[in-house]
């Protein structure tokens, strides 16, 4: 049986890890928006908007205040935030250290036998 602190851990990062619900994090992380709102920030039909909102509040990670025929939508923390700024950098470090291995690669010069075959 899985250890229930990584257990929990493992469904935040599985609420994360769908581009669209990153993209409507991204979206909620300047302010409250509407469902509505989201549909057309994000381009997604309002039924899969919320589907990705049910993910994310079962998570923890957003919040829904109903006013009148309105559900309005932030995040419970600006944690959430800054947990994807750091995974962001982490990225981006990756992609660094890939560029520079494929530019070391690049000045490589080919094997004395992989010359005799082209020759």
């Amino acid at each position: 049986m899985a250890n229930p602190r990584f257990a929990l851990f493992s469904e935040v990062f599985a609420a994360l890890a769908h581009p669209k619900r990153l993209e409507i994090i991204h979206i909620l992380g300047r302010g409250e928006h509407t469902a509505g709102q989201l549909v057309e920030l994000t381009g997604l039909s309002k039924a899969n908007v919320s589907q990705h909102l049910n993910v994310l509040k079962a998570r923890g990670l957003v919040h829904c205040e109903k006013c009148g025929t309105f559900c309005h939508y932030t995040l419970t923390t600006p944690k959430v935030l800054e947990a994807c700024e750091l995974m962001r950098q982490v990225v981006v470090e990756q992609m660094e250290e890939f560029t520079e291995t494929r530019r070391a690669l690049a000045t490589v010069l080919p094997f004395p036998e992989d010359q005799k075959e082209r020759g």
